[in-house]
């Protein structure tokens, strides 16, 4: 009788759990099939429920997702957090996603610190490269050019933006999401006096949408010229943290072969990473040799995997 009754308990727990394993196994079907077409703020309740039973990587990378498109920046954290922490491979995408939204946080300090030991354990990682590039330009550009913050705090369209250059513009246009998590695609460009529109669409989707920016001056090369004076002395101050000097220098890009071979002296490591990321398939010998050279196994790593130096 008491074997009959354990063998009960038994059959009864195997049974239970046997039905619960296909009842979660089907909502991680439907919540893949849903993210698959992006579909992300419909699968929620289904990657919640996935979640508290089969904690995987991707379900946390979609759950991470849904508090990101929905600006529910803690919670988004936590669950890249947990996709990193619960999977045995490098979760790329959830680290940059990471970086973004500390960025978005304006916690540019926390930004910068994991975008820069993303750069340096992912050398010549082009993704890790450009976000630490516009951690420093969205520092430098809030702090020192009056660049209204909420461009960045809020992924959703504004009517307008007040900008005055295309380094502005273009840091506004990629950090524009929609409902889905998707990106902004260029269209074209038109003038119309002081305002500049950009028609633009999002991944996957047909329907164009128009940025307006209204200019502070019609007149771009004359703010472009302003801008390039200003981000000298800032990069020139060394009591300004490095981010912000980093911040300064992207603004003055491209560099000509004698600008790069100049930055190439600095005794800062994050410099002369970031001048060798800016060097072009058609830039000297002396600047490629100067930057595989370099006493930083780091930068010797990076320039070893980058296409210009090929």
């Amino acid at each position: 009788m008491k074997y009959l009754i354990i063998f009960s308990i038994l059959f009864y727990i195997t049974t239970n759990l046997r039905a619960q394993s296909d009842e979660i196994r089907s909502s991680w079907n439907r919540a893949r099939n849903l993210c698959n077409v992006d579909e992300y703020l419909k699968a929620k309740p289904l990657l919640l429920e996935v979640y508290s039973e089969m904690p995987r990587p991707l379900c946390c990378y979609w759950l991470a997702l849904v508090y990101d498109i929905e600006e529910k920046r803690d919670s988004a954290l936590f669950y890249y957090n947990k996709c990193i922490q619960n999977s045995s491979k490098p979760q790329l995408a959830a680290l940059d996603n990471i970086i973004r939204l500390h960025l978005r946080k304006l916690d540019f300090d926390m930004a910068y610190n994991i975008a820069w030991q993303s750069v340096l354990k992912y050398p010549g990682n082009l993704v890790f490269l450009e976000e630490l590039k516009e951690v420093c330009l969205w520092a430098y550009f809030i702090k020192h050019l009056g660049f209204n913050k909420h461009y960045l705090t809020s992924t959703k369209p504004h009517k307008g933006y007040h900008v005055k250059t295309i380094t502005e513009q273009s840091l506004i246009l990629k950090n524009i999401r929609n409902q889905n998590g998707q990106h902004l695609h260029i269209v074209k460009r038109s003038y119309r006096g002081y305002h500049e529109n950009w028609l633009c669409r999002f991944n996957n989707s047909q329907e164009e949408i128009e940025i307006k920016f209204h200019l502070h001056d019609h007149n771009l090369d004359r703010q472009l010229e302003l801008q390039n004076t200003h981000a000298k002395k800032v990069y020139n101050n060394k009591k300004e943290p490095i981010h912000i000097r980093l911040g300064a220098l992207m603004t003055l890009t491209p560099f000509s072969d004698k600008e790069l071979i100049d930055l190439l002296a600095s005794d800062n490591e994050a410099i002369r990473l970031c001048t060798c990321s800016e060097v072009l398939i058609n830039s000297s010998k002396k600047v490629k040799k100067t930057c595989r050279n370099d006493i930083s196994e780091n930068i010797k790593q990076m320039c070893a995997k980058l296409d210009a130096f090929q």
